[in-house]
């Protein structure tokens, strides 16, 4: 079941209704009205050329792409357009480098294991579509154990973890099976954002439930919470994790990126700058922070350390994005 809700935060901006059950997903069921749905999303200023946005499903091209596991890409899901853009984060607010639509259906959150192998998350239709380096077709999809599903993260072991809503719990699955072997609920109330850290922490925001408001953190293997941060978050989504052990929490209708620093439970900054209802994020191997503005449609990039964006962004060919994947991504260690 879908569950879509609207904050006062964005009824006071022109009553917009945001609509994705990831980080969107409450009380209250309402029409998507998404961002950037109107004329100007339909096409690409710097081509001249109709993008994805535009086009039906029937329509819509599947772009072959480059390999990125050599070079440095972002994967960012677009939720309202039901593609994956791909962009050069060292350019300045680039154009999109490849799109992908084959097996694409309002995207969430996505992740990518060593390998370069891509996963998307389309939580309303449940699936997970799996795509090789430098593909833009899947070669498997994963739709057991699946159930309004949001973000996803890989373990030290390239085992694919599921944050799933509509069963309040999260799925694992072996490195290259289709099946969960494992599935945690405890700790669990309403899940969206996972993430793991390099000791294997597992990390798992819970917008709201009996507790309020928290993320959990798993101990590698363990299937109950050793610690709870409830410090900071107010309305979680995104879960980043960079080399150094720094968590960073997105909370979407505050505007805020929350920061701890390793094993702590309480922040040690707050990101107020260049958000606008923050959802998913990601983290280079320096420690760069990428953050996905699904109201602002743009991706915003800040230093390592830094609370202000940096002078690099990503707004072209973005329609209401979620998740945000880096690559080479900052995986567990074995």
């Amino acid at each position: 079941m879908r569950i879509r809700y609207q904050t006062a935060h964005v009824a006071a901006a022109a009553a917009i209704a945001v609509a994705f059950a990831g980080c969107s997903g409450a009380q209250n069921s309402v029409s998507p009205s998404p961002p950037g749905s109107g004329s100007a999303a339909g096409s690409n200023a710097s081509t001249g050329m109709r993008t994805a946005h535009s086009l039906s499903l029937a329509e819509r091209p599947v772009h072959s792409i480059r390999p990125y596991t050599k070079k440095a890409s972002i994967f960012v899901t677009n939720y309202a357009s039901n593609d994956v853009e791909v962009y050069n984060p060292k350019v300045n607010d680039p154009s999109p480098s490849a799109t992908i639509t084959d097996g694409v259906d309002t995207p969430s959150g996505d992740c990518l294991d060593k390998k370069g192998t891509l996963y998307v998350v389309n939580e309303n239709v449940n699936s997970i579509p799996e795509y090789k380096t430098g593909q833009a077709s899947p070669f498997q999809t994963i739709t057991e154990g699946l159930e309004t599903p949001g973000f996803c993260a890989i373990d030290s072991k390239g085992n694919l973890w599921v944050t799933n809503l509509g069963s309040v719990n999260v799925t694992e699955y072996p490195k290259g099976s289709t099946s969960p072997s494992t599935i945690i609920t405890d700790g669990i109330t309403f899940p969206i954002g996972i993430a793991f850290d390099r000791k294997g922490d597992m990390y798992v925001s819970n917008r709201s439930g009996a507790s309020g408001t928290n993320v959990q953190v798993y101990p590698p293997g363990g299937s109950s919470p050793t610690m709870t941060i409830t410090d900071g978050i107010t309305d979680p989504c995104g879960i980043a994790v960079d080399a150094k052990g720094t968590l960073y929490v997105t909370n979407l209708s505050s505007d805020t990126v929350t920061e701890y620093l390793a094993g702590q439970s309480s922040p040690y900054q707050t990101i107020t700058s260049g958000l606008d209802y923050p959802a998913g994020a990601s983290v280079d191997k320096k420690g760069e922070l990428f953050v996905s503005n699904y109201l602002g449609n743009s991706i915003a990039e800040y230093a390592p350390g830094s609370t202000a964006p940096s002078g690099n962004s990503i707004t072209q060919g973005l329609n209401s994005p979620e998740g945000t994947a880096y690559s080479p991504p900052v995986l567990p260690k074995k």
